[in-house]
């Protein structure tokens, strides 16, 4: 198990792999992390341990939410087949929107490549949700709302795109009661890797996932800082959609 500066990433004994988002600033000032269990497993000792162990402890802490996560992920990894599910390989999600349709869109965390594309429709009301305004740059900043107009804006959108990182934050449950349930909503990223009915239930249209194909290699350079892009360029993570089926139950909310 690597924990990296962007990303956490974990190889299961059965190969497989799974990769999150690290929420840095919110492990850092995680006021469970210090009454974690001090007997195993815990930090420094996540990798000697069964995975049912790791599930099995009852603590809040930021720092074991996201090693859950990782978990979840590669467990997650063989049952994401299209004998299971409907998915397209090696596409960029955004392939899945018709933007003929779209009026107004928001994303939830600035993803530098989407917003490049949305600005090619300027017929398109675009508002990017960030906690941090300086995720943005020079004129980009012309389309920032903070993280607390979440609710009053997404609303209104027929288009919402959700960062995995609101899974590892713990915020993807409250942004998902903000969505109009006739709107297109999309939760993409590394994080997002997991079996995905929880989401679809939810009303989550399209989940833009990641697998990794060079587990051993991208542990490596987690471990040496890299972020989602230098794993890409490296061959060691391949974009998965998954498409919510058409005979879908009907929309679930928290």
């Amino acid at each position: 198990m690597v924990l990296g500066l962007f990303f956490g990433g974990v190889k299961l004994s059965n190969g497989c792999g799974g990769i999150s988002y690290m929420p840095t600033a919110e492990i850092h000032n995680d006021r469970y992390y210090e009454t974690m269990p001090s007997s195993k497993p815990g930090p420094g000792a996540f990798s000697e341990a069964p995975v049912s162990s790791i599930l099995s402890i009852e603590s809040p802490s930021m720092l074991l939410r996201t090693v859950r996560l990782l978990l979840l992920n590669a467990l997650s990894q063989p049952f994401l087949t299209e004998s299971r599910y409907e998915l397209s390989h090696d596409k960029d999600v955004l392939k899945h929107i018709d933007f003929r349709t779209v009026k107004r869109a928001a994303m939830i965390g600035a993803i530098n490549p989407f917003l490049k594309v949305f600005k090619e429709h300027k017929e398109i009301t675009l508002h990017v949700i960030d906690k941090k305004e300086h995720s943005l740059k020079g004129s980009d900043r012309a389309y920032y709302l903070p993280s607390e107009m979440s609710a009053h804006t997404l609303p209104l959108c027929d288009t919402v795109i959700i960062t995995g990182a609101a899974v590892a934050n713990g915020t993807i449950e409250e942004l998902l009661t903000y969505t109009n349930p006739q709107s297109t909503v999309i939760v993409t990223g590394p994080t997002a890797g997991f079996i995905p009915e929880a989401l679809f239930q939810r009303g989550v249209a399209v989940v833009g996932a990641t697998v990794l194909s060079n587990v051993d290699r991208a542990l490596t350079l987690l471990a040496e800082g890299a972020g989602a892009y230098h794993l890409f360029r490296a061959s060691c993570l391949r974009k998965v959609n998954i498409l919510k089926p058409e005979n879908k139950t009907p929309t679930v909310r928290p």
